[in-house]
């Protein structure tokens, strides 16, 4: 099996959640790595004392690697990417894709001019079970009629936002572009189908720290007349939140709850085990979890539902990150393997950049924007 030499771009956070995943897969190893700053050669050599760190993009695509990763800040994407693919690399591209129209147009056309290569995008929202789940209910038509979908993105990045480099602070980052884009592409992609016109509000008060704003809420308007919504939440005081609803005429979703218009209601999707591969204290939590989650369930079947929802939602949460990275991580090697399809390409991300660079105009002016205002050519008819 041909071992692939894989290079990342820009070690912080990301750089090495990745670097941890492809590490562990059989079929490659990280060789390289390229920073502006000392700091993040010192953390990639604390996990790997032989790997070639470098400030030069040179030589970093002349080490040997076959593979780059972009984990850098969302305005070097479109650099790094056309520079990667012109040197013969296939990429993987940390969300979102890149942050400008003009990003957009470069990385396509880069594209267009390297077809052999390989440019995966780490939407890993996708790969999610629970949302795959979803995916494939909607397909199979069980809610009829969808009228309103929605996803929430909600993250506490007050400790962690600046803890590797302060980037998000100098490019005025906003939650939007850099994460609620997470739950564009997942709602594009659940109903595909393509939005129209966004109009949104944002606020920044519960992390005033963050700039532009730390809040963000639009609302969509798809083409079949759908209406969505995105949530994206930067300062809450609260766990994680991925929350995804759905509404139907015949059925709606509340996460992987399928409820029936009688009141009546199935789960479809329920907590992985080994998320945390490795350690003592992930298969304790999994025993927990899988637990608490059986003596719910069989809770549920013996106290009386009615048309009135007595049991409304399901208590555990069920976004696996390792799980979702690791399978998005995986798929894009299967792809440069010939051995599967991409299960995001560049091009339907760059949609997803579309939609959001919309939907943050809509809500710093506080417009109904048209989305065909940030849709180039490129990207195909709207």
């Amino acid at each position: 099996m041909k071992k692939h030499k894989i290079g990342i771009i820009g070690f912080g956070g990301a750089g090495i959640a990745l670097f941890q995943h492809f590490e562990r897969f059989s079929d490659c190893s990280v060789t390289s790595v390229l920073d502006i700053k000392e700091t993040a050669f010192e953390r990639a050599r604390f996990y790997l004392p032989s790997i070639f760190t470098t400030y030069s993009l040179t030589e970093f695509l002349n080490s040997g690697i076959d593979i780059v990763v972009v984990t850098s800040p969302d305005n070097t994407h479109a650099d790094y990417i056309a520079d990667s693919l012109s040197a013969g690399k296939h990429v993987l591209c940390e969300k979102p894709l890149t942050d400008s129209i003009e990003g957009i147009r470069k990385i396509l056309d880069a594209i267009a001019r390297h077809p052999g290569q390989v440019v995966g995008v780490q939407h890993q929202m996708r790969c999610l079970p629970v949302h795959t789940e979803i995916h494939n209910i909607v397909r199979q038509g069980q809610l009829g009629k969808i009228g309103y979908i929605e996803g929430y993105y909600v993250h506490n990045l007050t400790k962690r936002a600046f803890e590797y480099d302060e980037w998000r602070l100098r490019d005025n980052a906003t939650p939007l572009i850099y994460s609620g884009i997470h739950f564009v592409d997942l709602l594009r992609w659940i109903m595909k189908d393509e939005v129209v016109e966004v109009c949104g509000m944002a606020n920044n008060i519960c992390f005033p720290e963050y700039p532009e704003s730390d809040l963000n809420v639009i609302l969509l308007k798809f083409r079949s007349g759908v209406i969505g919504k995105v949530v994206t939440a930067f300062g809450a005081g609260r766990p994680q939140d991925h929350t995804v609803q759905i509404y139907g005429d015949q059925r709606s979703i509340f996460n992987n709850m399928l409820f029936e218009k009688d009141g009546g209601f199935k789960i479809f999707a329920r907590p992985k085990k080994n998320t945390l591969p490795g350690r003592k204290q992930a298969f304790i939590k999994d025993l927990a979890i899988t637990g608490f989650s059986n003596m719910f369930e069989k809770l549920m079947k013996i106290y009386p539902y009615n048309a009135q929802y007595n049991i409304g939602f399901y208590p555990i949460r069920l976004y696996e990150h390792y799980l979702a990275v690791n399978q998005s991580a995986k798929n894009f090697l299967d792809a440069v393997n010939g051995e599967a399809k991409l299960q995001c390409t560049a091009l339907d991300a760059a949609r997803s950049v579309a939609v959001a660079l919309a939907g943050v105009e809509a809500y710093r002016t506080g417009a109904t924007v048209q989305v065909k205002k940030y849709w180039p050519k490129e990207l195909g008819q709207l």
